[in-house]
């Protein structure tokens, strides 16, 4: 079978005779002559999979750990439609992971000791903290994972998390509202408050996500025991586990209920103290109040804090425990097993005896003692692990030299993203202004040494673009090596005109300049933080659209095209009758020109918005020029047609909302007409600056 990439264009080769797996929805199969990847093909493909995965691919969740050749998530990279007649999306495209297995393989003591025998409780907090930042990237990016469950958690042999199945994933698309849900879900992983509800009617949240995600820790350093499974204390027919979790019946909880814990499960006060705390979080207070739940990143930090107070015991190096325990419940645990050592040693497991039976002789199994808390002097961590059977190595990365590994890199947060977007905003706002400064004093002010400056800057862009293409190019590639000349003249000749306008006002002690530049830091600024906030979209759904989507679509094309026409119908008005007869001095045909040009870019914003928005309902809007995280001209292309859009409307509410409480700014306008004066005229200066700024952030991908 042949299909297409939607967004590289790539023609692939896909063998239907070697299906890798096959679900409800589709099949997986290798890709040819690429093994990193692989691509899904759904068995009854709709046009609605096709928007929700467009979504999905417009706005990845960040890696939340930097290992080369590791996907956390495994997200679609691209979608895949067929070839020739009817374009439609059939499957995607998604990175191959590879030597995993299903997480409970490896908190199942049976299957751990069978298959992965030196997997250590320090590689099960391990694998807790990876399985829960790569949830907290997901919630951060707004996505709800809906069918929490173990059999879509993969996991390596140094505890790399991996999770599949993202096409099932809850997906909200930020600019429509519509949400694509999840319908299926396991009981077992379900919380109280959805237990016996159709999925496929409901809108779920992160905190739902949480409760799946603290079943699964639990599992994980509780030896696979599910925490609502125990023993019932009453006579009649013991209730069903999705009843005692609708109950809120949790056995190593602090309340009281018809239940024990498994008599065979370990010791709830082996736990470190916090992770104790933070399941009664969970699973008690997060059953009258879901909200109550701690959040993904809260349970990264606190597998941390465990994960550092591990010790070693003197008897099997294999064994870990907390230090608030005064010894090692691992050792309790094997007696207690009849010698089913659950972490068994090294010299065990390379003599066969971990898989052993156990001893015949049976008793009724009874509780480990309960290990007293006491203050003992901390030990330092393990200093790494022997490697002489050759399967194993240390968690996720290197080991420093002092036996901490490092954590999982937590995504930065929307409100971290805005401030970051905003500093960067500010710096390239106040060399805008500059530059213009720069320029405006070497016209008005006839400054020989501005132009100079102007053009050595110039000339150092086009050797530095020069240069990159000599090194980083190949020889045959002539067109882009010119094209990085020509970029590097005009950053050159920005970059000094910025510089030369900053030294001109301050030697000419001119507050105009100063003022202009301080204003560029502040449009900047606010530009950043819009850019930020509503995160631009890569792509929208393939082909045409209608109804609220293609209004949504249209109003984006007319806001750009908009601004294009009224920047050139105004300017060339002013250019042509500078030309036939009325010619001014330059200086005031430089401020003619720039009045007309935003006062023409604002009325045909606003007028392309609204337009566009009444064409793309009845399905006019065309695609976008897309590609996955577009840098370059594409990126450029995109960036500045979102940009025109997202500060075409920023400048209008923030224009007429100034000229409404400052009435006296409309221009000598009557009271009442001041607000659309404001808006035309915000409308326009953000139209412009959205364009060249869009540009320039799409063009370095800053998306």
């Amino acid at each position: 079978m042949q299909l297409q990439r939607q967004f590289s264009g790539q023609l692939i080769a896909i063998d239907t005779n070697s299906a890798i797996a096959s679900g409800g929805q589709g099949r997986i199969y290798p890709i040819a002559k690429d093994s990193s990847l692989v691509a899904k093909i759904y068995h009854k493909p709709t046009d609605e999979d096709g928007d929700k995965l467009t979504v999905m691919f417009s706005m990845p969740p960040d890696a939340p750990i930097a290992e080369p050749g590791h996907a956390s998530i495994a997200w679609p990279l691209d979608l895949l439609h067929t070839v020739g007649g009817r374009e439609k999306i059939v499957g995607f495209v998604m990175p191959r992971v590879k030597k995993v297995l299903p997480v409970h393989t490896f908190y199942t003591p049976k299957t751990r000791r069978e298959q992965k025998p030196l997997f250590n409780y320090l590689y099960l907090h391990r694998t807790a903290r990876n399985l829960a930042s790569a949830v907290n990237a997901l919630h951060v990016r707004g996505y709800v994972i809906g069918d929490v469950n173990e059999s879509n958690i993969l996991v390596t042999d140094t505890a790399l998390v991996t999770l599949v199945d993202t096409d099932s994933f809850q997906v909200r698309d930020p600019y429509t509202g519509y949400v694509y849900r999840c319908p299926v879900g396991k009981p077992e992983f379900t919380p109280p408050e959805l237990q016996g509800q159709t999925f496929r009617d409901i809108d779920r949240a992160p905190e739902h996500d949480l409760f799946g995600l603290g079943v699964l820790i639990f599992q994980l350093l509780m030896e696979g025991t599910h925490p609502f499974s125990g023993v019932y204390l009453g006579s009649d027919e013991p209730p069903s586990l999705e009843a005692r979790i609708r109950s809120g019946h949790f056995p190593s909880g602090t309340k009281r209920i018809p239940y024990r814990p498994m008599p065979a499960a370990p010791s709830f006060e082996m736990l470190h103290p916090r992770l104790r705390q933070m399941f009664i979080r969970c699973f008690e207070e997060g059953h009258r109040n879901p909200s109550a739940r701690p959040d993904a990143k809260t349970w990264v930090n606190a597998i941390r804090e465990a994960e550092d107070s591990l010790l070693t015991c003197s008897k099997n190096t294999q064994h870990k425990y907390g230090n608030h325990l005064s010894r090692c419940p691992w050792c309790d645990r094997a007696k207690l097993l009849k010698g089913r050592d659950p972490f068994p040693s090294r010299q065990a497991v390379s003599n066969g005896l971990h898989l052993q039976p156990a001893k015949t002789k049976r008793k009724k199994p009874q509780p480990p003692p309960v290990v007293r808390e006491t203050a003992v002097r901390r030990q330092q961590p393990s200093t790494g692990l022997p490697r002489q059977l050759g399967n194993y190595q240390m968690p996720m990365l290197p080991i420093p030299s002092r036996s901490r590994t490092p954590a999982p890199q937590i995504p930065p947060s929307k409100f971290e993203r805005i401030v970051q977007d905003a500093a960067w905003g500010g710096v390239w706002g106040t060399l805008c202004l500059a530059a213009v400064a720069g320029i405006f004093s070497a016209i008005a002010e006839g400054g020989g040494a501005i132009l100079g400056a102007i053009f050595v800057g110039s000339i150092w862009g086009s050797f530095f673009g020069m240069m990159w293409g000599i090194f980083t190019l190949s020889p045959n590639q002539i067109w882009r090596k010119w094209g990085g000349v020509l970029l590097g003249t005009l950053w050159g000749a920005f970059f000094l005109a910025a510089i030369s306008g900053v030294v001109f006002g301050a030697i000419s002690d001119n507050r105009a300049i100063g003022q202009g530049i301080l204003s560029g830091a502040g449009i900047g600024t606010v530009w950043g933080c819009i850019w930020a906030a509503f995160s631009p979209p890569l792509a929208l759904p393939v082909g045409r659209v209608w109804g609220r989507r293609g209004a949504f679509l249209g109003a984006v094309w007319g806001a750009f095209l908009g601004t294009l026409a009224g920047v050139l119908l105004g300017a060339g008005l002013v250019v042509w009758q500078q030309y036939n007869g009325q010619m001014r001095p330059t200086i005031e045909f430089g401020g003619l020109l720039l009045g007309v040009a935003i006062v023409a870019a604002g009325v045909g914003a606003i007028g392309g918005l609204v337009s566009g928005s009444l064409l793309g309902v009845c399905g006019f809007a065309p695609k976008l020029p897309v590609s996955f995280q577009p840098s370059g001209i594409r990126g450029a292309a995109l960036g500045a047609i979102w940009g025109s859009f997202l500060a075409t409307f920023a400048g209008a509410v923030l224009g007429a909302g100034v000229c409404a409480i400052f009435p006296t700014l409309g221009g000598g306008v009557s009271v009442q007409l001041a607000p659309v004066v404001g808006a035309i005229v915000g409308a326009g200066l953000g139209a412009i600056w959205g364009v060249i700024s869009g540009a320039v952030w799409g063009a370095l991908g800053k998306w």
